[in-house]
């Protein structure tokens, strides 16, 4: 089975990687019912293609706008020791 997912926030983002991490432990627990111990050893070697592109270009730039913003009220050059 494939599953293609989207996030477009953070929290969303998260859901899925937590919804990935179910749905493989549910194919496991189907390949190896009743057998926790197989189960656990199978998962070091269990054939799962996974592939995530991550872009938190967005997140880090309002990161990046808050610092400046901060330096600013603060009266701190930024780029300069705050100490």
């Amino acid at each position: 089975m494939t599953s293609h997912w989207t996030a477009g926030a953070a929290q969303a983002a998260l859901d899925l990687l937590e919804a990935a991490r179910e749905r493989i432990e549910s194919a496991l627990k189907v390949a190896h019912p009743g057998d926790p111990a197989a189960r656990h050893k199978a998962t070091k070697a269990a054939p799962v293609r996974l592939a995530i592109t991550l872009d938190t270009s967005d997140l880090e730039q309002v990161g990046v706008e808050l610092h400046a913003f901060n330096a600013q009220v603060n009266g701190i050059r930024p780029g300069s020791d705050s100490r």
